[in-house]
Order: C-alpha cells, then structure tokens, then sequence
C-alpha cells in the first residue's frame, strides 16, 4: 500500500498537474469527431488535424453531436487531456482533417489512436492511401475524413512517417503472464509486458484504461497503464507529445550510478522509468519524493530522459509506505522499504505495482525493536531538503511504534 500526502492540500502530490498551473484556463476549438460516453470523452479534431480528447459532462455529451464545431475551454489534466468547464457551439461541419497513429489496420476499417482516444476510421473503396498504398500499425496518419453519425469515413490517408510510442484507450479483455489484450470498437490490441514488470492489481479485466506503448515494427510494449473512465477529474496519468512521453508526478526510485529515475504519475497508473543520458545534469535537490515534470523520447528501444524540472509545492510532503523492509543500514542511517503491490495480506486498498523507497533515519531517531530485513511495517517521512527523511515506523505485526 502507498499513500502521498500533503499537510495543505491532501490531492495536490498525487495530481500534480492540478498543484502545478493546470488551474490555467486552456481554449480549444475544433469539430465533434467521436462521441465515447463510456468515457465521458468527445474526440476533438482541430483545424490543422490536432486530435485532443475533451472530458465532458453527461449533459455536455448528451447535447453535442459529431460534426458539431466548437469552442472548448478547461484545465489540462496530466494526461493530457481536457477537463471542459465551458462548451459553446459554432457551428456544423461534414469533414476534418486528422493526425492520427494506426494502432491496428484491417482492410475495411483502420483503429487509430490520437489525444489519448482510440477509434476507428472506415476505409472504402474510395478512400486514397498513402503512396505505397497499404497503411500499417505503427504509421503515423494523416486523414481527411467525413464525419456522420454512422462514423468516420476516409477520404485521404497519408503518410507520415513511423511513430515511436502511442497512447490509445480501451477495456481490458486479457491478462497473461507476458502481455494483456486492450479491445476498442470491437478490434483486439495486444500489448506486451517487459521483463519483470507485472500490472499494477488494479488493472482487472473489463476495466476502462489509458495504454502508453512503445512501437517496434508491429509489437507494441507498455510503458504505462492508467484507469480511465467517466470520472473527469485528474487522476494522473501520461501524456504523449509530438514522439515524447511526458510524465507529472513524484520520484519513487533515483539510481544514478545505474542512470535511472522512475517517476508515479497518480494514484490509478503504474510508475514510469526513465533512462539517465551519459552527461545528463539533473536538478539540484532532485531527490525521492520530489514533484517533477519529466519527458523522454525512445533511443534504441529504451525510453531515455530529455528533460526533468522540479514543481513547486504546496504545503509539506508527507510520504507513507506499508510493506517489507528490504535494507537497513543503521551506521549509514537509512531503511529501505518495498511496498506491497500483489494484493497480498498488506494490500488492502488493492494498489498499484510495488514501489522502493529508501528513508533517511534522522539523528536520535529510535527504531522499534525487532525491525530488521524482511520485517512487515508502515513508515511516514517528510521529504526534508530534498531528501526523504523518516517520521514515524510501525511494526506492522507487533503495532510498536518508533
């Protein structure tokens, strides 16, 4: 179990794209292109093919319908997508033009992805391909489309160029051991797990996600997973722009002499991890429990960091991991502590993966007797310039407290 605090404003840790100037007021305008009420989402197409996913609520997408221009205006969740506070209608339009990446390819039908949103957009025997006349998983689109109740049309359909990472939604449909499969408009997408890594066990079948993959040829490779669904707010989350992955939350792990960082994005996705660039400088103080806005780009398969700020606070950070201590080291002052992510004993709230965090142990401060590795606990630190430092330990089979 994992739970961050803050003493001011509990969410702001966990939603820090709402601590963090998505507050701003964003404005959009575009044309109605797909309606998802599973998700509470119209997918919007700009004028010059910029798909975003518009949040809205039951009356708003009840009111509006494909083909419909509008004017949008909200706030910037951290996955990119728009949590609308104001819909005004412009007008009606019977095409739109959309940049889009094609997830799967059939021969009447493509599911592409774009903003965040998967859909499908139907071929017909009139519908002018790219110049090698076939379109495949992983190509980055550019579609003219007719829009109507019935779907989208293709007119055009050009291409691009290849595409690196793709962000795309569904409902789950299969779990293994190695991969998962994520079903939209009726097509089945599998999505590979990397070595090591297992879904966060609040990723069931029949449950709303948001994927991020990697693209090698026709394989696609998570990076992140989240939980989508009608609930507007922010609830973390990721974000791809232009070919990068753009991530907000709190550092979780930071091995620089293994040059990686792994940052939580919210309470319902599962961590990223970053790779360090040889020469990369990283900010002064960065530390676990940090708040950040990190990118990345894919080199050589591996998902590697371009860019990393650190976001102001609000209020002290109060960090409180339940699970096993799985170093300790009294001369040097720290205690690491892994927590419980399988849904075991531990698990009560069935959260996410398992996550490391390594607390400093302050001068004077007593730990109950009987805490060693492989011992059960619940532990509270403040993040104190920059470094993670321990408040307060619990054995969690005798409730001493420390």
């Amino acid at each position: 179990m994992l739970k961050v605090m803050l003493a001011t404003v509990a969410v702001v840790l966990l939603t820090p794209a709402l601590a963090h100037g998505a507050t701003n007021a964003v404005k959009i305008r575009g044309t109605v292109a797909v309606k998802q009420a599973n998700r509470h989402v119209l997918v919007i197409a700009s004028r010059h093919g910029v798909v975003e996913s518009a949040r809205v609520s039951a009356r708003q997408l009840r009111q509006t319908r494909i083909g419909e221009r509008v004017a949008l205006v909200g706030k910037r969740l951290a996955d990119g997508s728009l949590h609308v506070t104001r819909l005004r209608r412009l007008g009606s339009a019977m095409r739109a033009r959309m940049s889009v990446v094609v997830l799967r390819a059939k021969a009447r039908r493509l599911l592409v992805a774009g903003g965040g949103s998967s859909f499908s957009i139907r071929l017909t025997r009139g519908t002018r391909l790219a110049s090698k006349g076939s379109v495949r998983s992983g190509e980055q689109v550019e579609a003219d489309v007719e829009l109507s109740r019935d779907g989208i049309v293709g007119q055009t359909v050009q291409d691009k160029g290849d595409a690196p990472v793709i962000d795309f939604s569904g409902v789950v449909t299969a779990i293994g051991p190695a991969s998962f499969t994520v079903t939209t408009d009726g097509i089945a997408t599998v999505v590979q797990l990397p070595d090591g890594v297992v879904l966060p066990a609040i990723v069931k079948i029949g449950s709303e996600v948001e994927v991020v993959a990697a693209i090698t040829g026709s394989t696609l490779t998570l990076e992140t997973i989240k939980l989508d669904g009608e609930n507007p707010g922010d609830d973390g989350g990721t974000d791809v722009d232009q070919g990068q992955v753009k991530v907000e939350g709190f550092v979780t792990a930071l091995d620089t002499a293994a040059g990686s960082i792994t940052v939580q994005p919210g309470d319902n996705a599962s961590p990223v991890t970053f790779a360090i660039p040889d020469g990369f400088t990283l900010p002064s103080g960065l530390a676990v429990g940090s708040v950040v806005e990190a990118r990345g780009e894919m080199v050589d398969n591996v998902l590697t960091l371009t860019r990393i700020e650190l976001q102001n606070d609000e209020g002290d950070q109060e960090v409180e991991a339940e699970g096993t201590v799985t170093a300790l080291d009294t001369a040097a002052g720290s205690i690491t502590i892994q927590t419980n992510g399988d849904g075991g004993d531990n698990s009560s709230d069935g959260g996410g993966g398992s996550t490391t965090f390594t607390f400093a142990i302050p001068t004077g401060f007593t730990l109950p007797n009987g805490v060693a590795v492989g011992s059960s606990v619940e532990a509270r630190g403040d993040v104190v310039n920059g470094v993670l430092t321990l408040t307060r330990i619990k054995l969690e089979d005798d409730g001493g407290d420390g």
